[in-house]
């Protein structure tokens, strides 16, 4: 009976033409084992005499064979016939698995259920090797899943990572907030998406600001007032500044009229960030906020005089301490250096 119920699901798919009459010439060519398909009709007509306990544990096992078919099989034939299954479940795993066809992709986009839909987005691939009509093809089916009208689909498409750039630039203009802090945080996020999410709302704009695709020159219009974000409030004015000094590609100069900002987190980023050239790390040394200056003390550019004149610092004793654990391997090695240069050939120590 196990059997039965784990092997029902492949063979009425092998053997569907020949279980409801197809010809013979019909089952040699879709290659139905006769032995196979004789021991189905056999247990087929048990079905008669099954109770209705049997009957919905069958129903189950059958059903859970599916899914696993569903989510499993590399047959194209199987992938669409499951693909009409009235099990939503089925349906989702058939979208979603990586060997359904594109030509099953397309029918399932239109399934009435937004889980199954969602199953196309999260694995529709675009691939740039691929023919020109099947590139142009892909890109259809993912603006129309970008224009999907369930938010639980479009949220899926930005979990690929395998998506053309319009997609992006699509999504970067949708009505659900939660969609652009997608686009906006997604890896892949091309600039064209990104300088106009940095213009968005607060929640949004904040996330952009920060990403390693956003072109340096979005930061400088902003820092240098090139570019205003007019409607935002004073404090939405600190928050934007405070992205750009945690983005990894800001520049010395950006960072270098950060360091003068009002406030003092802000003054922080920008002594922590690895861009900051020297000389701004050493107008931040003299910074009131004790914070920005551990932050100078903990910078990798922080050269030998600065370090020095940080452990002698009498306002914080943690200052004192970092600085002076970075200067201990530094000063180690230059007294090492001083000791060989006086050491003559003769292993006599010379005097200056």
């Amino acid at each position: 009976m196990n059997r039965l119920r784990l092997l029902i699901l492949p063979l009425i798919v092998l053997s569907a033409s020949a279980t409801y009459g197809a010809s013979a010439q019909d089952r040699d060519t879709e290659q139905v084992d006769p032995d196979l398909e004789v021991w189905l009709r056999q247990h087929l007509r048990k079905l008669h005499g099954w109770g209705i306990t049997q009957l919905l544990r069958t129903e189950q096992k059958v059903d859970d064979e599916q899914k696993r078919r569903a989510n499993v099989s590399t047959n194209p034939r199987e992938l669409a016939i499951l693909a009409n299954d009235e099990d939503s479940g089925v349906r989702f795993f058939v979208a979603s698995n990586h060997h359904t066809p594109l030509g099953t992709k397309l029918f399932l986009a239109s399934d009435s259920d937004p889980t199954v839909r969602s199953g196309i987005a999260l694995t529709l691939a675009h691939d740039e090797r691929a023919s020109e009509t099947i590139r142009e093809v892909t890109e259809a089916l993912a603006l129309k899943l970008a224009a999907d009208s369930n938010v639980l689909v479009r949220l899926s498409l930005l979990e690929n990572r395998r998506l053309p750039e319009s997609i992006y630039d699509f999504l970067a203009v949708d009505g659900d907030l939660q969609v652009r802090r997608k686009v906006a945080s997604s890896l892949h996020a091309p600039q064209s998406a990104l300088i106009k999410l940095a213009s968005d709302s607060i929640s949004v704009a904040m996330i952009a600001l920060q990403h390693r695709n956003l072109p340096p020159q979005v930061m400088q219009d902003i820092v240098f007032g090139t570019t205003s974000l007019p409607g935002l409030t004073a404090g939405e004015q600190i928050l934007i500044r405070r992205a750009i000094s945690s983005n990894p590609n800001a520049s010395s100069s950006v960072l270098d009229t950060l360091a003068r900002h009002v406030d003092s987190e802000v003054r922080r980023l920008a002594a922590v960030h690895p861009n900051t050239p020297l000389a701004t790390l050493e107008h931040l040394a003299r910074d009131l906020d004790l914070t920005v200056v551990l932050g100078v003390a903990q910078h990798p550019r922080a050269d030998r005089a600065l370090l020095m004149r940080l452990a002698y610092d009498d306002r914080d004793p943690q200052i004192r301490l970092v600085a002076q654990d970075r200067l201990e391997p530094l000063l180690r090695e230059e007294i090492r250096d001083d000791m060989l240069e006086r050491w003559d050939p003769g292993n006599r120590m010379t005097t200056r």
